[in-house]
């Protein structure tokens, strides 16, 4: 997928995630129905595509992750 292509995605991922969920649903099938007589993507998962979607965000590091879970153990136990 080349950079453009990925740009697009997450522009029409802004522009649908906040959309009501049988929406989403209703696109998310059209889309896969869409791609029952086209050839296999490269893209073979729904790990894959959650990936893909996940955002330009890195992910955390080990550092975050422990602090993360300090705040939470401070939150719940106190």
């Amino acid at each position: 997928m080349s950079t453009d292509q990925f740009n697009e995605l997450l522009n029409v991922w802004g522009q649908i995630k906040d959309w009501p969920e049988d929406m989403r649903v209703s696109l998310a099938s059209r889309i896969l129905s869409s791609l029952q007589n086209e050839p296999t993507s490269p893209c073979k998962t729904l790990a894959d595509l959650v990936g893909v979607l996940s955002g330009v965000q890195p992910p955390p590091t080990d550092q975050d992750v422990s602090r993360i879970v300090e705040e939470e153990r401070i939150k719940k136990f106190g």
